[in-house]
Order: C-alpha cells, then sequence, then structure tokens
C-alpha cells in the first residue's frame, strides 16, 4: 500500500501547510516536489517534470479560460448585472436560501473549469446583508455547483465514462440521475443552523419578471449556444485538419486540448464582449476590468494545481495504487469505491478520475466470475470517483471558491463531509438496488 499511503500522506502536508498559513500554491509545489521524491526523483527530476507541467497546453488553456471567466465574472459584476440576476431569480424563487443553491446549479450547466469561481459573487449577493460565515457560503456554492456533473452530457467525464463503459447516452443518463439527486438531498444538510431570515419568502414576482430574468442571465446563454455551435463545428470540420498522427506528443496534446477547450473558450469571449456592449460600458472601464491584479493572481495557483496533477500522472501513482489494490484481493465492490475515490481526490477532475480508474474498474468487473452486469458497478465507480474529486483540496473549483470566500478548507469540510456522507449512503444503497435488479 506504499503509492496509495505516499499520496494520503502528501495530501496531509498540503492541508497542513495551508492550515499554517503557506500560501495554497506554494503549499501545492511543495507537495508536488515532495512526492516526486518519495517516488525515487531527484530534484533536478522533479523540477523538470514541473516545468513540462506548467507549460503543458491543458495548463496555459486553463490560465487562458480562467482569466476570461474572471473577466466575465467582473464585467457582469461591474455592469451591475449579478446583482440584478439575484434580484430577479430572488422575486421568482422568493426565499434567499432557493436562491443561493440554485444559482450555482444554474452555472453548474456550464462545462467550464473554475466555474464556482462565476457563480460566487451572485451566492454572496443571494445572501444580502445576512451574516454568514464564509465557510458556509462556499460551501453551498461548491457544492450545488456540481450537481449535475454525473449525468450532464456536456461534461467530458460523462463523455468519456460513456465511452470506457460502453454504453448508450440515454440508458447511462437514466442510470446516473439519481447520484444527481442524492447530491441534493445531502446539500440540503449545509442549509442547517442557517440564519431564519434566509428562509423569509418575499413576495410574488410580476409577469415581466420571467422576461427580464432571461435578459439578466443573456451573458450565461450566449456561453452555452456558442459553446454549443461551436463544438457542433469542431466535429464536421474536414479530417486532418485537428490531427496530427505523425507530430510530436506535445503537438498532438495541443490540438486535442484545442479540440475540447476552443469552444469554451470562444463562447467566453463571445460573451465577454456581448457582456460590454449590453452594458455599454466604457473604454476606461473595459480596461479597468481587464487588468486587475487579482484576475492575474490567481493563474499562479491555477498553475500550480495543474503542475501537481501532472507529476501525479508523471510518475503514474493512480495505476500502481490499484495494482496494490487489486494485489492484496480486496473485494471487487471495495475496488470499485476506493480506486476510484482515490484517483478524484488526487486529480481534482471528472475527467482525471475516470480516465484513471475506470479502465482498471471495468476491466475488473468484466472479469468476474459470475459475469454480472456492469451497470452499477460503473455507477458505483462514478460515485465514488466524484465524491474523491468533491473532498480533493485540488479540485480548481474547490480552491477557487474558498479564496473568493477569504475562508479555508477546515470550516468548508465541517459542511460538506455530512453532505457527502449522506450522498455516499445513497450512493450506495442504489448500488446493491441496481445489482439485485440487474443480475
Amino acid at each position: 500500500m506504499t503509492a496509495l499511503l505516499y499520496t494520503v500522506g502528501v495530501f496531509a502536508l498540503i492541508l497542513v501547510l495551508a492550515r499554517l498559513k503557506v500560501p495554497l500554491w506554494a503549499a501545492i509545489l511543495i507537495g508536488a516536489f515532495v512526492i516526486a521524491a518519495l517516488f525515487g526523483q531527484t530534484p533536478l527530476e522533479a523540477a523538470t517534470a514541473a516545468g513540462q507541467g506548467a507549460i503543458q497546453p491543458i495548463t496555459i488553456a486553463l490560465i487562458v479560460i480562467t482569466i476570461l471567466l474572471l473577466s466575465l465574472s467582473e464585467t457582469m459584476r461591474a455592469a451591475g448585472q449579478l446583482e440584478q440576476i439575484v434580484s430577479l431569480a430572488g422575486s421568482l424563487l422568493r426565499r434567499p436560501a432557493i436562491a443561493m443553491a440554485a444559482l450555482p446549479a444554474l452555472i453548474g450547466l456550464l462545462p467550464m473549469p473554475g466555474g464556482a469561481l462565476f457563480s460566487a459573487p451572485m451566492v454572496a449577493s443571494a445572501a444580502g446583508k445576512t451574516k454568514i460565515a464564509g465557510g458556509t457560503l462556499s460551501a453551498i456554492n461548491y457544492w450545488f455547483r456540481h450537481i449535475w456533473e454525473h449525468w450532464w452530457p456536456l461534461y467530458p467525464g460523462v463523455i468519456l465514462a460513456i465511452t470506457l463503459t460502453h454504453s448508450g447516452l440515454g440508458a447511462f443518463v437514466a442510470s446516473q440521475i439519481p447520484l444527481g439527486i442524492f447530491m441534493i438531498a445531502g446539500g440540503l444538510l449545509i442549509f442547517r443552523g442557517i440564519h431564519p431570515d434566509l428562509h423569509v419568502a418575499a413576495p410574488r414576482a410580476t409577469k415581466a419578471t420571467p422576461a427580464a430574468l432571461l435578459r439578466a442571465t443573456s451573458s450565461i446563454w450566449v456561453v452555452m449556444i456558442v459553446w454549443g455551435v461551436a463544438s457542433a463545428g469542431m466535429k464536421v470540420l474536414p479530417a486532418g485538419l485537428l490531427e496530427s498522427p505523425a507530430g510530436s506528443p506535445m503537438r498532438q496534446a495541443a490540438l486535442e486540448t484545442m479540440r475540447r477547450f476552443i469552444p469554451i473558450t470562444l463562447g467566453l469571449l463571445v460573451s465577454l464582449i456581448w457582456t460590454v456592449r449590453l452594458s455599454r460600458m466604457t473604454g476606461r472601464k473595459v480596461v479597468g476590468v481587464l487588468t486587475r491584479r487579482s484576475t492575474y493572481a490567481l493563474t499562479v495557483l491555477v498553475a500550480g494545481v495543474m503542475i501537481f496533477q501532472y507529476m501525479l500522472k508523471h510518475l503514474g501513482i493512480a495505476p500502481r495504487i490499484g495494482q496494490e489494490l487489486t494485489g492484496l484481493k480486496v473485494p471487487a465492490a471495495l475496488v470499485v469505491v476506493i480506486l476510484p475515490f482515490v484517483a478524484g481526490m488526487v486529480t481534482g477532475l471528472a475527467i482525471g478520475f475516470v480516465g484513471t480508474s475506470f479502465p482498471i474498474v471495468m476491466a475488473l468487473v468484466e472479469a468476474l466470475p459470475d459475469h454480472p452486469s456492469v451497470r452499477p458497478y460503473a455507477v458505483l465507480a462514478y460515485a465514488s470517483g466524484h465524491l474523491g474529486m468533491m473532498l480533493s483540496p485540488l479540485h480548481l473549483c474547490h480552491v477557487v471558491s474558498n479564496r473568493y470566500f477569504k475562508t479555508g478548507f477546515a470550516p468548508v469540510y465541517r459542511h460538506i463531509l455530512p453532505s457527502a456522507a449522506v450522498t455516499g449512503a445513497l450512493a450506495a444503497a442504489y448500488f446493491f438496488l441496481l445489482r439485485t435488479l440487474m443480475k
């Protein structure tokens, strides 16, 4: 269990350093070099891997998307659009507590890295002047931002899981939707003991409110529309235009990253232009928004997260953990729980835990002597990996949400751990039900 113990130990080190007020980006980079040393890498080898992680196409793409995302969010805030959305949504939903959960869920329909940063100002505005701890606000924003990620087909992790489990879209979505419902149910625990003013119902909205809300949220819909059109366009490009069979691994990675991230990048860019024109912002104000120091400071943290993730991939840690578990003859259902969970903790990404654990998990299930249906195990694996991802200190949404609300990991964990326990228990019960029905 060496790989598993080393990985858990480094996670603990990162959390301790963050608790000691070490900048999170520095704590993460320290963790990257420590885990490299534990797995036999020299300082030069570790530094080389870190440098490679920093210039990976996906790292650069995430930095660009983060800058666009923060700029769009700040533009909407400066134009008064966020306050308008919160006000209109609040009048429709009537109770502030409902709006605080519904607004990040709305943003969750957008498959953008670090999207919790986009919804964080909305949650803060929905809370109004009511005094609520930053840990509570961050937990609400972070948790409800991800309630769709088990089945919403715009997410790359869902698409990859469909591919690796050889499922049809309809069958996969139908079996996964309950996981999202379980997550909503678990998330209700975060609202325990919340200020009573947040449950006070506002007067009913006027008939003009829905149309006004549609206009106020147009920046969000523009992102989705452009993303959808661009994604469809990428699929009909001439064969070979974004392929490089004989190219270097870095070039192939760059082309693959372009296929994945050009649509969302275009969506954010077009939405930013649309929002500026819609709000009639002056050129000086636009420049002020685009040159905010805090926007670019966050890119250092994004780079640190991606370097750490690259280091883990470079060292092959997830496959090593899988080999350790299977070598110890751990029961199949337990491996299906542990391996995706650890992969989710390690990568902090849905596509990360799916890509690293599902090939091992599916091969293990298909090799079982009684030849059970793969579907229940796929559901259990995704539920477990998603919980690992949600509890990971490396999940970008977790990091940026905490940064926005000026809170540490511990206050947020106090809120989301009970929610995760309830969600996990419901998912386990669902697994046993599916396994019984699909014998």
